[in-house]
């Protein structure tokens, strides 16, 4: 009953969440910035994305719990994924966003086990063009550039 609760509790507020962030793209939302860098849009649309995310993770645990899957943490996968976040995070600063994190990603999947390559190349590319993406048209802020690209 306890897992059963919990799957429904996460599930609604995953939904929630997508509900409440599809609605930030309404005409309420849509008001020009007086000089500043982003909209009055980006602070809801970013705590919406956090809490889609933490509910995804939440409703995933919770059937895993149901189905009886769930393992025990990995102490040395957590601590290569944290070394891989930093050094991409640092790479982000010195090379810009686009070209740090795509073999952050390809790293990071490495570091959890994932091998087979051509889901590996596509996930590489597409996760950080998507976040680009995502960051670029949907909270319209601007994320590090290249210093090989800034003239375009």
């Amino acid at each position: 009953m306890e897992k059963t609760c919990d799957i429904a509790v996460s599930g609604f507020l995953l939904v929630a969440g997508i509900a409440l962030l599809s609605s930030t793209f309404g005409e309420a939302f849509d008001v020009r910035t007086f000089g500043g860098d982003v909209g009055p849009a980006f602070a809801p649309r970013l705590f919406l994305v956090v809490w889609i995310v933490l509910a995804l993770l939440a409703c995933l645990s919770a059937i895993r719990r149901a189905n009886g899957t769930e393992t025990d943490i990995r102490f040395g996968q957590l601590l290569g994924a944290i070394l891989v976040a930093t050094a991409t995070a640092f790479a982000m600063t010195k090379i810009g966003f686009l070209l740090a994190m795509i073999p952050g990603i390809v790293l990071f999947c490495i570091a959890f086990g994932y091998r087979r390559i051509v889901p590996l190349v596509v996930v590489g590319i597409a996760t950080p063009v998507v976040v680009w993406a995502t960051f670029t048209f949907g909270f319209e802020l601007l994320l590090p550039r290249s210093p090989w690209f800034h003239q375009f």
